[in-house]
């Protein structure tokens, strides 16, 4: 067996990068393998265990350099699109017309308007009848007390109707509100609707943006650390696997992998890793990688009765 270097091995290595690189994207991707392969990869035991291993460990990493951080949340936006969201966010945001006919017509919004409405109305009518009450045995002085009624020969007047009126007055409440229900609510809708409310909502929301900008890392990583991972990492493998499962969602993933391939299958490997400006180092990473493997494997007794049988073998 002929003895192969290092320069003789990483023309190999770049024959075959050069080979693959000149293979259409199609060629390097079959969809029909593709859901067989997620369905491996996120079976919940399996996906668990990895998930203990890169993804749990990557996190806690993370939000621990945070917690340690001053650095402002701002800092992670260009100053440019600091000040494109800023001028968005600002703007007037109408309510959608769908959100204010539905928070109107909500039944506990019409029962919240009704409670008010009765409760205001019977406390008045309670007053008014002991103010009543009240004028029968002192005069009309109590009645202009709850009304501001300056007049004292209307204290005087009301001061005769007694309990009679204090029952109608209870029996029209009911009426009334039924009818101001209605009025309330189209007010709330109207007020829903106006400009005013619009520019409140822009200026709120570039206030909570504001505050965002001017948020440490350290805080944001306390907030994060109130959630509860070990509740999602638990779930988070069966949510995956229950939601592969179901066919709607293969029949996406099956659709989105031929969209794919319509769009780039005819480009080959290397034209898209030209576009991604990565060929290069794609090729010193092969190379990197690949070259101890290939020097160990010369040298092996397998590989060198590969090698015989291979030039010994006719050629074709």
């Amino acid at each position: 067996m002929p003895h192969l270097d290092d320069a003789l091995l990483l023309e190999l290595i770049d024959l075959t990068f050069d080979h693959a690189c000149g293979r259409p994207l199609r060629d390097l991707l079959d969809v029909e393998r593709a859901l067989p392969a997620l369905d491996a990869v996120t079976e919940p035991e399996r996906a668990a265990r990895w998930q203990r291993r890169l993804i749990i460990p990557l996190r806690e990493r993370l939000l621990a350099r945070a917690a340690k951080s001053e650095v402002l949340l701002g800092r992670w936006l260009p100053d440019d699109i600091t000040a494109s969201l800023r001028e968005r966010l600002g703007r007037p945001r109408p309510i959608p017309q769908k959100w204010v006919d539905e928070v109107v017509a909500n039944e506990r919004v019409r029962e919240a308007v009704r409670a008010m409405l009765s409760e205001a109305l019977t406390s008045f009518v309670q007053k008014a009848s002991s103010a009543l009450s009240e004028n029968k045995a002192a005069g009309a002085g109590g009645l202009r007390g709850a009304f501001g009624w300056g007049a004292k020969a209307a204290g005087s007047l009301i001061g005769t109707i007694g309990d009679e009126v204090q029952q109608r007055l209870q029996e029209r409440v009911r009426d009334y509100v039924d009818i101001a229900v209605g009025n309330v609510q189209a007010r709330i809708a109207e007020r829903l609707r106006s400009d005013d409310t619009a520019k409140a909502i822009g200026k709120r929301r570039l206030a909570l943006f504001e505050k965002a900008l001017k948020t440490p890392e350290a805080e944001a990583a306390k907030g994060a650390a109130k959630t509860k991972w070990e509740d999602v990492d638990a779930r988070g493998p069966r949510v995956v696997a229950h939601n592969l499962a179901r066919p709607e969602v293969r029949e996406a993933i099956r659709a989105e992998l031929e969209a794919i391939l319509a769009e780039v299958g005819g480009d080959t490997l290397g034209a898209a890793l030209d576009d991604l400006g990565i060929r290069e180092i794609a090729r010193e990473s092969v190379r990197a990688a690949a070259l101890p493997g290939l020097r160990d494997l010369a040298r092996t007794e397998a590989f060198e009765a590969w090698w015989a049988r291979a030039v010994a073998a006719p050629a074709a």
